[in-house]
């Protein structure tokens, strides 16, 4: 007997990608348009300089991200992200944008807001996205600009924001919380209903997948503030796609314990295909073997793999931990090494679930 679909826009995400695992069908693709940024947050993952000529060059043109995405809906796509960096620095967005929504795929845009302007709004608007995210990094001038290092965003924020609801386009807002900005949480949640689009929050920060040094151990929260966030907000611990996508196997030693590999993948903005957006392996190119190949190439890293380690598996608070081969890989350069700042957080976690038994 079939189940029934859940209405939850994430419940159904979450539990088609479940069944799309159990077939192997890679249902939900995130395409990165562009490593670059027109913001300088300290403690992004991925962001190149807006100015990168370098970066742009390797960036996929238009009509090769439309050739990938023919491929992928033929294959069994039907969610698609576009992000960054940030995905209105491309002057050819439209030229992807629109052919894309007219293949019938499930979009979500995940963008800054600072580049939507009044006619971009517009132009949305002729066939709107299914989701738009707006990440917001502080609820003053003082505190979004010190995160994102660039005068004058947080006025260009709002500013998109505006637009996108005078166009009626489907708008959710999220934060990046840090230590620079979790005391405007609050003020960030109220905004949001003020505006009456829905928020959710998520505060585990990643090294920077390029190697390069970031400034992240300033930029994290103590792991005590962290799990008492976590406590009162359950909403701050994953955000919604990480957690659709998440689907923990406690019972088997395998690293890849989500839906990596499985029914998800990622493209990056050079045309590498990947298991997900922090871990930058195995780098198959669907557009020179054929997606199909790509997409047999990423299920055999992540089935090959190798298993959790002993400390691990072994570990007694494993169950409340978000260990994972690409927070591995940022961390130690391998895919199944602890990783300390999870640990911290998990056994923190397990301590606190013994206190409110």
């Amino acid at each position: 007997m079939t189940l029934p679909l859940p209405t939850d826009y994430g419940l159904v995400l979450s539990e088609l990608t479940k069944r799309a695992a159990a077939c192997r069908q890679p249902v939900n693709g995130t395409f990165e348009l562009s490593e670059r940024c027109n913001l300088s947050c300290s403690m992004c993952y991925v962001r190149q300089s807006a100015k990168d000529h370098a970066q742009r060059l390797k960036e996929l043109s238009a009509s090769e991200w439309l050739r990938l995405a023919q491929d992928a809906a033929d294959n069994g796509m039907v969610f698609l992200l576009l992000t960054g960096g940030e995905i209105f620095l491309r002057s050819d967005f439209f030229e992807i944008y629109g052919p894309l929504r007219r293949m019938g795929l499930v979009l979500t845009l995940y963008t800054n807001g600072t580049l939507i302007t009044d006619e971009t709004a517009r132009r949305l608007a002729d066939a709107p996205p299914n989701v738009t995210e707006i990440t917001l990094y502080g609820a003053s001038a003082a505190v979004y600009e010190a995160v994102t290092g660039v005068r004058g965003s947080y006025a260009h924020c709002l500013a998109g924001i505006e637009a996108l609801l005078r166009h009626g386009i489907p708008l959710g807002l999220k934060t990046t919380l840090s230590r620079q900005n979790i005391g405007e949480l609050g003020a960030m949640q109220k905004m949001a209903r003020d505006w009456g689009v829905p928020f959710r929050t998520g505060w585990l920060l990643n090294r920077r997948r390029d190697g390069r040094s970031s400034d992240i151990e300033n930029c994290r929260m103590s792991v005590k503030d962290s799990v008492a966030l976590e406590a009162v907000d359950r909403a701050s611990a994953l955000d919604s796609t990480e957690a659709a996508l998440r689907e923990p196997s406690m019972d088997q030693a395998r690293s890849f314990r989500c839906h990596a590999g499985k029914s998800v993948f990622v493209v990056n903005s050079s045309g590498e295909m990947n298991a997900c957006l922090q871990l930058p392996q195995p780098m198959a190119r669907p557009l020179v073997t054929g997606f199909r190949a790509a997409w047999e190439h990423v299920q055999r890293f992540v089935d090959e793999a190798p298993p959790l380690s002993q400390t691990c598996f072994s570990c007694k608070a494993r169950a409340y931990c978000l260990q994972c081969p690409s927070w591995s890989w940022l961390e130690s350069g391998t895919l199944t090494e602890p990783v300390p700042y999870l640990c911290e957080i998990a056994f923190a976690r397990r301590e606190r679930q013994g206190q409110d038994a």
